[in-house]
Parts: C-alpha cells; sequence; structure tokens
C-alpha cells in the first residue's frame, strides 16, 4: 500500500483512490469467491438465496476490502510527506505485514522434530526478515509505477491471475487444515485484486468516496442481518466459502442463533383402531443383520445391479418396509437399539449405568431358547458404555462371538439347530462381510473399485443369507424371517465415506424385510425404525412388551390389508451432537451444540442436496417440535442420575430438561443450565449444570454467570466455573486451571477439560491428562476433540502420544491428520505405512496430505516415490487425487 511516484501532488487523491480499490477489490474477491462456491452446489439455494449469497459474500469482503483501503489510504497520507515515499511506504506496510509474516514463520517450526532442529529460531527470524524484505521490494517497486497513468494490462491480469490461483488453492489444499496457510492465502487473494483495481482507479470526488464507504458498511451490516436470520445463508457462507467463511468468523454473527424453534405438538387425533397385525405364539424366529447394507443396493429396494436375488425373493414373499431408519450410522449403538427398542445413543449419556431388558431375555423368561452369532466389532464404539451387553452377550444363551467367514457362519448356526434341538428358539446372526476394507469374492466380482467390491461382498453374503433361510425353513417351516442391515455406507455422497459420520439417508436408510408363513405379501411405505424389531416380534409371539421399550410394533402393517402408512410415528436417529427426525417423506437433521437444522423434502429430493430450512420455516418448526418432544419423553422412560441422588422427579422444575439437554449437547442449553447453576436446585443439580457447561462449546451469554460462580462456596462448582471462564478468555483463571490440571485429586472429566481448556490457549502442561484419557478410550468424541487439539497446539510431546494410537481405527484417520499438522519428521514412516497399506480410503487420502506437510520429506525420495505410485497404482480416486495433490506440493516447495 503506497504512495504514488515522488513526482505525485500531495493531495488527498492517491488516498481516496486506495479506499475506493480497497472496496471494489474486495468486492471483486467476494465475487470470484461466491461464484466457485456456487460452481461446487450448494444444495438449498433458490434463485433468490443464490443473489443473497452472493451478495453477502461480496459485501463482507468489500468491508474488509475497506479496511484494507484504509491502511492504504493511511500509509499513503505518510508516505507522501517524506523524503522517499517509496522507502517509507514500503516501512509501513512491512509493519503492517510482520504479525501475519512472523507467524507463519515460526508456525513451519511447530512439529516435534522440527521444534528440535538446531537454530530452527534462527530459521525462522531469518524467514521472517527475508519475508518482511520481501514485501518491503515489492511494495517500493510497486510505488514507483506510474498509477496515475493508465496501466499496461499485464501487471493487473497477473495479479487478478494470482489472486484467483490462491482462492482456488485456498478452496482445495489442505482444508480444513493449517489455519495459517489458508488465511496467508485469502490475504494475498484480497491484496491481489486490490492493487489491481489500484492500477486502474483514480481518487474521484471525496464525497462520493465517503458514500461508497457508507454504502459499504450498510451492505456489510445487512448481511449480517441476512446471516443470523438464515441457517441456510450461515451454513453456505461458512462451510463453502474460502474468504467469506473467514469475514464470518471474525464478525459478530451469532453461532448460536437458531432460525427454527419448536413448533406445537399435535394433539393425538380420535382415529379407529388399528387392525389387529398376525400372531405366532409358538413361533421360531431368525433376525439377520447385515453389516453396512444399504437399502438401494438391495435389488428388491431398486438396485439394478444383481447383488442379492436370495433377498430379493425373500422380499417377494414377505413383507418389504421401504423406508426404514437405524438409530444410529455404526453397529454398536444401532444394535444395542434394535435388542432393547430404545434409543440407545441417548440412553448411554442420560443413565450409562442403567440396566435395559434386551428381547433375549424377555424371550427366556417365556421358555424361548436364545442363540446369537455375531462378530467382536458390535462392541467396537464406545465399549464403556456398552460394558454391561458385553458381558452379557445381549442375555443370549448360547453364543458365538468371532470373526467368521459368512459361509462358516451359516454352518455353525445349522449345527445349533441340529445338535441343540431347541424346542421354540429366537435366533440373531450377523453378517460382516460388507463392512469396510471390502473385498472381492470369487464369483461375485463387479470391478475393481470400491463400490464394485462393496457389491461383491453383498452379493457373497446373500447367497450365505440365501443357503441359510432355506436351510431353516426345511428343517423349521414355520420360522419366521426378519432381514435387516445396521446401517449404511457413504460413498461420497455427502462428502465422507464409510459410515459413523453423517445422519443422510445413504448411511441411515437400511433394508427391512418380514416373512411370515401365511402372511400374504405386500410392500409398507411409511417411516419406521430398527428398534421397531423387538416389539414387533414379541407382539407376533403374543408375548407383553415391556413398558420402557420405545419402539412400535408393526403387527398392524404386517396384517392384510395393512395399516395405513401415515399412521406410522416419526422416526428419529442420532449421532453424538446431532439428532434426526422424518415422517412423511421430511426430513430434519438438527445439530443441537451448533444450532444449526437442515430441512429436506425428500420425495422431491431424495439425494437431500437442498436445504429448505428457510424456505418452508413452518415445516422446519414442526419437525423440530417432534424433535423437542422425542428428547422430553426420555425422561418419562428412565431414571436420570440427578433423580437418582436428588430425589427430584421430571416434574419438579425445569432443571431435569436443562440438564438432559446439556447431556445430548444441545447448545441451546447452555443459558439454562447457567441459571441452574446459580440457583437454589440440589446441589447434584448445580454441580451436573456447571461440569455440562465446560463441555458444552463456550458461549458468550454464560461469561457472567461462570464469573460469579468462581466464588461458589462448593468446590466442585467454583472449580468447572474457573475452567469455563478461561475458555471464555478470562486469562487471569489460568493458573487456576493449571492447579486443576496438576491436582491427581481433581475429578478425571473436570481434569480433562481443563487440560483441553490450555491446550486450545496454547500451553501443553496438561498434554499428559490427555494422554490418559486416549488410553482410557471411554468416548469416542472425547477423543476426536482431543487428537484435534493436539494436532493445533504443535507441542512435540503429543507426538509419541498419536502414534501409540495410531493402529486404532476408530480415530486413525484423525490422528493422521494431527500429526501433519504437527509436523514431525518421525510420522513419517508410520505415515507412509498407512499410504500404502492401510485398508480404508480416507486414511490413505489423509496419509497423502499429511507427508505433504512435513518438512523432512522433501528431502526424502521415499515419500515422493509412494506417493507417484499411490497416484498411478491406487484404485480410488480419492486417494488418487491426493496423492497427486502431495506430490505437487512437495514440487512446488523443492522449487
Amino acid at each position: 500500500m503506497t504512495a504514488p511516484g515522488p513526482a505525485a501532488p500531495a493531495n488527498g487523491a492517491p488516498c481516496l483512490a486506495w479506499v475506493r480499490s480497497g472496496i471494489l477489490g474486495g468486492a471483486l474477491a467476494g465475487a470470484f469467491d461466491a461464484a466457485l462456491a456456487l460452481g461446487g452446489r450448494i444444495g438449498g439455494l433458490s434463485g433468490g438465496k443464490a443473489l443473497r449469497f452472493v451478495a453477502v459474500d461480496v459485501a463482507l469482503l468489500a468491508f474488509v476490502g475497506l479496511v484494507v483501503g484504509g491502511l492504504g489510504a493511511l500509509t499513503v497520507s505518510v508516505a507522501v510527506r517524506t523524503r522517499a515515499p517509496a522507502r517509507t511506504a514500503g516501512l509501513c506496510v512491512a509493519l503492517f505485514a510482520a504479525p501475519l509474516i512472523g507467524y507463519d514463520a515460526f508456525a513451519l517450526f511447530t512439529g516435534h522434530r522440527a521444534a528440535g532442529l538446531p537454530f530452527h529460531q534462527a530459521i525462522s527470524v531469518a524467514l521472517a526478515a527475508g519475508g518482511l524484505l520481501g514485501v518491503f521490494a515489492f511494495v517500493r517497486r510497486f510505488s514507483r509505477r506510474q498509477v496515475g497513468r493508465r496501466p499496461h494490462f499485464q501487471v493487473p491480469t497477473a495479479l487478478v491471475l494470482f489472486g484467483v490461483a490462491s482462492l482456488f488453492a485456498n478452496r482445495l489444499v489442505l482444508p480444513r487444515l493449517y489455519g495459517w496457510f489458508h488465511l496467508t492465502l485469502a490475504v494475498a487473494t484480497l491484496m491481489a485484486f486490490v492493487l489491481a483495481l489500484r492500477l486502474f482507479v483514480r481518487g474521484g470526488r471525496g464525497l462520493r468516496v465517503a458514500l461508497l464507504a457508507a454504502v459499504t458498511v450498510v451492505a456489510a451490516a445487512a448481511g449480517l442481518v441476512a446471516l443470523r436470520g438464515s441457517q441456510v445463508l450461515r451454513y453456505a457462507v461458512a462451510e463453502r466459502t474460502a474468504l467469506g467463511g473467514l469475514a464470518m468468523r471474525a464478525l459478530p454473527v451469532g453461532r448460536g442463533a437458531r432460525a427454527v424453534t419448536s413448533g406445537p405438538r399435535s394433539a393425538a387425533a380420535d382415529l379407529p383402531p388399528l387392525p389387529e397385525g398376525p400372531r405366532r405364539p409358538q413361533a421360531d424366529v431368525l433376525v439377520i443383520t447385515i453389516d453396512a447394507l444399504r437399502f438401494d443396493h438391495v435389488g428388491a429396494y431398486g438396485y439394478a445391479r444383481n447383488t442379492t436375488p436370495n433377498i430379493d425373493a425373500l422380499a417377494a414373499g414377505g413383507t418389504r418396509f421401504t423406508r426404514v431408519y437405524s438409530q444410529a450410522p455404526h453397529t454398536s449403538f444401532s444394535v444395542s437399539s434394535m435388542l432393547t427398542s430404545k434409543y440407545f445413543p441417548t440412553m448411554a449419556r442420560l443413565a450409562p449405568g442403567e440396566r435395559h431388558d434386551t428381547i433375549a431375555a424377555v424371550l427366556r423368561n417365556y421358555g424361548w431358547k436364545t442363540a446369537a452369532f455375531f462378530p467382536p466389532a458390535v462392541f467396537f464404539v464406545d465399549s464403556d458404555k456398552l460394558k454391561a451387553f458385553a458381558e452379557s452377550y445381549f442375555d443370549f444363551e448360547y453364543v458365538k462371538f468371532e470373526y467368521i467367514d459368512a459361509q462358516r457362519r451359516v454352518d455353525q448356526l445349522l449345527a445349533y439347530y441340529d445338535t441343540v434341538k431347541p424346542k421354540r428358539s429366537f435366533v440373531w446372526v450377523h453378517f460382516f462381510e460388507p463392512h469396510e476394507p471390502y473385498v472381492t469374492h470369487p464369483g461375485f466380482e463387479f470391478g475393481a473399485g470400491d463400490l464394485d467390491r462393496y457389491d461383491s461382498e453383498i452379493a457373497y453374503t446373500d447367497a450365505a443369507v440365501g443357503r441359510l433361510v432355506k436351510e431353516v425353513r426345511s428343517r423349521r417351516p414355520g420360522t419366521i424371517v426378519i432381514l435387516a442391515a445396521d446401517h449404511g455406507e457413504e460413498f461420497d455422497e455427502h462428502g465422507g465415506r464409510y459410515h459413523g459420520s453423517s445422519l443422510y439417508e445413504e448411511q441411515l436408510r437400511i433394508p427391512l424385510i418380514v416373512s411370515i408363513p401365511g402372511v400374504a405379501p405386500h410392500v409398507v411405505g411409511g417411516q419406521v425404525q430398527l428398534l421397531d424389531v423387538t416389539p414387533t416380534v414379541l407382539n407376533l409371539l403374543d408375548i407383553s412388551v415391556p413398558a420402557r421399550m420405545r419402539g412400535t410394533d408393526l403387527g398392524p402393517w404386517l396384517a392384510t390389508p395393512p395399516a395405513p402408512a401415515a399412521r406410522l410415528p416419526p422416526a428419529f436417529a442420532e449421532l453424538e451432537d446431532k439428532r434426526m427426525v422424518s415422517l412423511g417423506g421430511e426430513k430434519l437433521i438438527c445439530d443441537m451444540r451448533l444450532g444449526f437444522c437442515a430441512y429436506y423434502d425428500l420425495t422431491v429430493d431424495p439425494h437431500e442436496r437442498h436445504n429448505l430450512a428457510d424456505e418452508r420455516p413452518e415445516r422446519a418448526a414442526f419437525l423440530r417440535g417432534l424433535l423437542d418432544h422425542w428428547l422430553d419423553a426420555h425422561l418419562d422412560f428412565e431414571p436420570t442420575p440427578v433423580q437418582d441422588s436428588a430425589g427430584s422427579s421430571p416434574a419438579e422444575g425445569l432443571g431435569p430438561k436443562a440438564l438432559e439437554r446439556g447431556r445430548l449437547g444441545e447448545l441451546g442449553a447452555a443459558p439454562a443450565l447457567a441459571a441452574l447453576m446459580r440457583s437454589r436446585a440440589p446441589l447434584a443439580e448445580r454441580r451436573e449444570a456447571a461440569e455440562l457447561l465446560v463441555v458444552l462449546p463456550p458461549q458468550a451469554e454464560t461469561r457472567a454467570a461462570l464469573a460469579e460462580a468462581t466464588k461458589d462456596p462448593d468446590p466442585a462448582i467454583a472449580s468447572a466455573a474457573v475452567v469455563g471462564s478461561f475458555r471464555l478468555g478470562d486469562a487471569a483463571r489460568r493458573a487456576r486451571v493449571a492447579a486443576l490440571v496438576a491436582d491427581p485429586q481433581t475429578p478425571a472429566n473436570l481434569r480433562v477439560r481443563a487440560a483441553l481448556a490450555l491446550a486450545t490457549a496454547g500451553d501443553g502442561s496438561g498434554i499428559p491428562v490427555l494422554a490418559e484419557a486416549l488410553d482410557r478410550r471411554d468416548d469416542i468424541l472425547l477423543c476426536r476433540l482431543i487428537i484435534d487439539t493436539l494436532g493445533k497446539l504443535g507441542d512435540r510431546r503429543a507426538v509419541p502420544i498419536l502414534l501409540a494410537h495410531l493402529p486404532e481405527v476408530q480415530n486413525r484417520r484423525e490422528m493422521v491428520a494431527a500429526l501433519g499438522e504437527l509436523g514431525d519428521p518421525a510420522a513419517v514412516d508410520p505415515l507412509l505405512d498407512n499410504l500404502q497399506h492401510d485398508a480404508y480410503v480416507p486414511v490413505r487420502a489423509e496419509a497423502a496430505r499429511s507427508l505433504a506437510k512435513i518438512e523432512r520429506t522433501l528431502r526424502d525420495r521415499r515419500v515422493i516415490a509412494a506417493l507417484e505410485q499411490a497416484a498411478r497404482r491406487d484404485t480410488e480416486p480419492m486417494v488418487i487425487a491426493a496423492a497427486r495433490e502431495a506430490a505437487a506440493t512437495l514440487g512446488a516447495r523443492a522449487r
């Protein structure tokens, strides 16, 4: 940012020119930013909303450009009053750029090994000095150009191209990683556009420039108002833009703002009774679940490939439910929900020590022999929460608990029937084959890609299912056969792979087929849930369903003719802090922690591309009301720790409701929790409210309550409030937080949260505490947060901890990413192994990206060779693209 050459008059025109250039350059950068985002297809943006999206992005960046232009004007006003304007301008701009250049120079050496390099601090100082000299030289050269005269097109064209290239790099290179890297690219993009405009723009009249600046401020304010009022716009700007998202995070948009509120709960209508379902009081029951089988890869559900001829035949002779949801997109909680008929993810958080009755336990009381055949993967996620089930094997009497081939698994089942010869049996078998990593089975080849091998696994399992059903029905002709899956599988439909990461249809929708001898085949539309299996089986067998089971008896829909699909209740699912409700082809997904909801009309948008939360707020509000009612109903079915310890009941005040929402990770619960913490509620409730405020993301609305609570006479509340206040920026609390971390008598959960707060503030003194939490592995979400925080912290002590946990599958991708952020050469060999041999596609891709971030790899020919080999030979486009990108990044850095 400069003055014109020495001959330029010292008037206000150059200052005004910089202000205009800043505004116009920022607006142009915002236009390119929005155009690239729209080119990537943002669901939920109508034509009008797309224009608002562009306008908001342009307005935000124009405002940032105004600030840059103001700095340019300040530089001019100083420089033209000196004997060497160009040199003064260079010094001023170098001063402005010093914080970012210094930050970048030192951020390069935050990894363990990089920080251990001799003279690395001197190298950082040299890099910073070189960067500042480069800025100084560039500004001097730029300032000597005849900016008052129309320039040749080569220079501004080159600047615009550089800005566009920086914008593309910001979007495509190391997305969501290395904040300093993306901030630097954002600054480079904006400056390139501003400088290009400065070569053309003259000063103009002061009144017009002032009016342009005022319009820019008003437009930016209007943009903030639009963002506060639209969930779709907030999502689009925050998640899909490279520049607008950074500007939005720096401005007061309000993360917790909510456009969707709870709708009224509809009263029960006076409806005719449902038809009586079939009854088979003495029947055998065989429940078959297939891991990771998404509904739309089954022929009976419309899949074109011949993957499931035997399952299709079963569906043709039974009742096929068309819209079926698992309660969680991973095996552990979905199977637990099915066998207990409870929303087990919620139960594990609300009442972790509570004993939940299983269908096997109920049936054993009525004389049924029970047997289960399933792999250890069923207890893979949050094994501590499933400990009671792991110890009792879900209360089954006869158990085969091992990884085994599908056909050998069938042999085990047939041997059970032939040797045990149960009079009445309930048997559950879980086939594991379609779970990743996928392999091709001889005789079931579809191709070499992930999707092809996945279909091969399905076809191989289908053959085993066909053999099993045929043999069981030949031995026991009256057997009721129920076939379902535990969850679906994603193949990049919403930017992910496998399962356990979203509540979109591809991960939640599953098949459900109920084959009852003597019941006419038919199809049932409308939403049903996996946890409906248990009450359906119990009613088929004419056994009373325990009162605390939440599922729906599907018997009326198994009848001929079936009950109306419109009489089916909503379906719910959950994943970490996200909740889903689906009813009548409408679907709402809410992030309870961040306060965003997305509404989809599945009848016209089955692939969930268009978020209509703003276009149909009344429908979104109605579904949110159903979701709130469902969450509140948990207290009516299960006791909670607060009720047990303090003797309170759900009807006594709002304490239990606020605590329930807090346990479920709902960001909107924070104000109520803060009020509860400072109230006269029972001490147990106040303590838990304080603890939950430390678990939820920090919110400014709770600052005053937390500050006051630091003086609470109860040490537990005061300690939690100290951590909460520190997370909200109260640096004076650092010493007390550090003391909590250092004291082994501090409750384990609070100690971990205190260590996380310190790490987020750049203090690694709590790393040993975080390492202990990773060793316990009792909370996957917490472990993921710890791994991410360790990566961003950049402390060398985190590297051996992450390497020790790298063999664990659950968070391996996150650990690989964190190792890349740390940039430690000690991670090169393990990352190479991940790139070359890991069975999981996202892990291989992340390993390629992480290798490109480690300084030593510039001189390591093994890395270049491995990346080139992956780019040539890997079968997955995701890995190929990541390897090529990483190789290109290393090549550019080497030059």
